[in-house]
C-alpha cells in the first residue's frame, strides 16, 4: 500500500543522492508498492536489482554511491541506516494513538456489541455480527458478516517493528489495517496485530481459540482452525484449511501450504508443504494429513 506524505526531494533529505534532486515523491511505501511517486528504501547491495526499482527516491547504503549509472528511479540518496531514514520520514507524516471519545453507530439492528467494547473510528462491522464485553476494535479495522469476537480481544493493536539504529530502538508507525472475513469466531484475549504498510487478514471461515497472538502482516487463508495459545510470528502466510494445535508457534515470514497441520506446541521454523503433518521443535514433516 501507499500513503500520501508532504511533498519531499532528494536535496531535502541530507545525505548525497544521485539523479533528479528537485523530484518530489508524494507518498511512502514499501519495496514492492513503490511507483514514480514513492519514497521507499532498499538494504542490499545487488546493483543489477537496485537499477531496476521504480521509484520517485530511493534510498540505498551509502557505501553504493559511485557505483550506479543508469536506473529506473528518478533519485537515489546514499544514507547512513535507509530504513531507518524511511522510518523517519514516516514518523514525521504519521503517528500512532487512541481516540479519548471513540464511540461506534450503526443502524443495523442485527449487529449486537456490548455497551463495554470500545470501537474507534472507520471501523466496519458486517451484519449479524457479535462484539463481546472488553473487546477493543482500533481504527479502519473491517470486520465481516456473522464474526464473533469474545472478551479482551484486541483487534488492530500495534507491533514491535521497531529498527535498531545507533544503540537504540526506534519506532516504525504502523499504518496498515486488519481485515477479518465473513463467518470468523475468535476467542477470549487473541492479538490481532494491524498490518505495518500492508493488511493483516483473517480468512472466511475460520476458527480461533483463546489467548492466540497474531503478528503484523499475516494472512490467513478460509476455514483454518488455530487452536488457543498459538503464537503466529510477523508477515506468515497461512493458506486454506490450514489446522495449528494447541501451543504451536510460527516464526516470521512462514508459508503453511494448503491443509497442513502442525502439531501442539510445535515450532515452525520453515515452510511446510501442502497436506503435510508437522511436530516438534523445531517441526518436522511426520506424514501426510489424513483427517
Amino acid at each position: 500500500m501507499r500513503f500520501p506524505i508532504q511533498a519531499i526531494s532528494a536535496k531535502d533529505i541530507e545525505f548525497n543522492y544521485f539523479g533528479n534532486g528537485d523530484y518530489q515523491a508524494v507518498n511512502i511505501a514499501g519495496l514492492s508498492e513503490s511507483d514514480r511517486q514513492s519514497i521507499t528504501f532498499y538494504r542490499g547491495d545487488n546493483l543489477e536489482e537496485l537499477c531496476e526499482i521504480e521509484a520517485g527516491i530511493l534510498l540505498v547504503e551509502q557505501e553504493l554511491e559511485g557505483k550506479i549509472e543508469n536506473c529506473k528511479s528518478s533519485a537515489i540518496v546514499f544514507c547512513d541506516h535507509p530504513k531507518y531514514q524511511w522510518i523517519k520520514i514516516i514518523a514525521a507524516n504519521y503517528s500512532n494513538g487512541y481516540e479519548d471519545d471513540s464511540t461506534f453507530e450503526t443502524k443495523d439492528e442485527t449487529i449486537r456489541i456490548s455497551k463495554d467494547a470500545y470501537i474507534e473510528s472507520n471501523v466496519i462491522i458486517g451484519s449479524f455480527s457479535q462484539i463481546y464485553p472488553k473487546v477493543c476494535l482500533y481504527k479502519d479495522t473491517i470486520i465481516g458478516k456473522s464474526c464473533e469476537i469474545q472478551s479482551g480481544s484486541v483487534i488492530g493493536g500495534i507491533g514491535l517493528g521497531d529498527v535498531w539504529y545507533k544503540g537504540k530502538y526506534h519506532k516504525l508507525v504502523h499504518l496498515g489495517r486488519v481485515i477479518i472475513e465473513n463467518n470468523v469466531s475468535i476467542g477470549t484475549n487473541v492479538s490481532v496485530l494491524k498490518g505495518m504498510l500492508e493488511e493483516t487478514i483473517i480468512g472466511e471461515g475460520t476458527k480461533i481459540g483463546n489467548n492466540v497472538n497474531i503478528g503484523h502482516n499475516v494472512v490467513i487463508g478460509k476455514n483454518c482452525y488455530i487452536s488457543s495459545g498459538v503464537t503466529i510470528g510477523g508477515a506468515c502466510i497461512i493458506e486454506d484449511n490450514c489446522w495449528l494445535a494447541v501451543g504451536a508457534s510460527l516464526n516470521d515470514h512462514i508459508h503453511m501450504k494448503k491443509n497442513s497441520k502442525i502439531g501442539t506446541g510445535s515450532v515452525l521454523i520453515r515452510d511446510t508443504l501442502e497436506n503435510g503433518f508437522y511436530l516438534g521443535n523445531p517441526a518436522r514433516k511426520i506424514s501426510d494429513r489424513i483427517d
